[in-house]
């Protein structure tokens, strides 16, 4: 099996101007499609690096389409703290709980996130509502 080559990996990677990586939201899953689609077609022989740039395309979007990018005993709650940090949100979601008192006792995990809510969540975070239920 022929070796990847950083330099010209890091190159497909430019060319591309995509770099691979756990895809969380819609959009980064739209776009992932996108880079594979453009590497796959039209169909010809691809380098080392693209095949191996493709493979990794391929697994990381099954890995969102299958819902396993979050640990399978995160807790709705979990996923949503990690949302609010990782986006540096504080206390705006009122608008998606209601009201603040809500918001803050679903925030404490003194209350659960219901359907609604997670539909709500789903579409403020561009995510699929499972990940809140």
């Amino acid at each position: 099996m022929p070796t990847l080559n950083a330099e010209k990996y890091a190159s497909v990677v430019a060319e591309y101007e995509y770099a691979p990586k756990l895809i969380e939201s819609k959009r980064e899953y739209r776009r992932s499609k996108r880079a594979l689609e453009r590497l796959l077609f039209p169909e010809r022989k691809l380098s080392v690096e693209e095949d191996s740039m493709a493979k990794l395309l391929i697994h990381l979007i099954e890995i969102y389409e299958n819902g396993a990018a979050v640990p399978p005993k995160t807790t709705p709650g979990q996923v949503l703290q990690h949302l609010m940090e990782q986006r540096g949100l504080k206390r705006d979601l009122v608008d998606v709980f209601g009201t603040p008192s809500i918001a803050s006792e679903v925030l404490s995990g003194k209350r659960e996130i219901n359907a609604r809510q997670a539909r709500r969540l789903a579409d403020f975070f561009d995510l699929t509502a499972d990940l809140f239920v």
